[in-house]
């Protein structure tokens, strides 16, 4: 019949699973990644482990900010931006305790290595005192996990008093060629700081 017709010229055009699969696999890296991220949170792993290795910083990346928007809101000199700017970094990224904590392990030429490390279980849980690079003063530091899967340093700053924050989180970007770390300052009555940074994978 004609109704028969029309129905089995509608089903012929609809994709089969196969067709359907092969394009997810295609095209959906990206969502595999996050499918991936979501079983291991549900297995307690919420370290995200497409960013572990050694990074090395791209200088020229277009989309790279200044960290002097950031410093400044921290009471840096400006000179100091300048001079931080122009530092190369290197991040060593792992994941401890069973993928439940991130490790990131930075340096630049003229300084030493700055490890950071903390459990993913959020905002303000199982946070740990440490004290700033310098020594001089102490910050609250927790782990969290976004709703996409990337992990978050969170760094209370409690000799600033209360509202003060810095945020810092990696992800892969384009594709996975390079790791952009974004850092972010909260400061009570001011517009967030955000500032980008770009890596690429340091050679073996």
């Amino acid at each position: 019949s004609a109704t028969t017709t029309t129905t089995t010229a509608m089903s012929s055009s609809l994709p089969s699973f196969s067709d359907f699969s092969s394009k997810f696999s295609e095209k959906s890296l990206d969502a595999k990644d996050a499918v991936k991220r979501l079983a291991n949170l549900l297995q307690g792993k919420r370290c995200d482990a497409s960013v572990i290795g050694k990074w090395k910083q791209v200088m020229n990346h277009p989309r790279s900010d200044s960290l002097c928007p950031l410093l400044s809101g921290l009471g840096a000199p400006t000179f100091v931006c300048g001079i931080v700017d122009k530092l190369q970094t290197t991040l060593t990224i792992s994941c401890e305790n069973d993928g439940k904590n991130l490790r990131v392990i930075d340096k630049t030429l003229i300084t030493k290595e700055n490890v950071t490390e903390s459990s993913l279980e959020g905002f303000g849980k199982s946070e740990k005192r440490c004290k700033t690079k310098g020594g001089r003063k102490e910050y609250m530091l927790s782990g969290n996990v976004k709703m996409d899967g990337t992990n978050q340093f969170v760094c209370r700053l409690i000799t600033r008093g209360d509202g003060w924050w810095t945020i810092s989180e990696r992800c892969l970007v384009e594709d996975g060629k390079y790791l952009r770390e974004r850092n972010i300052l909260k400061a009570p009555g001011k517009k967030d700081v955000v500032v980008d940074r770009y890596f690429e994978r340091a050679p073996k």
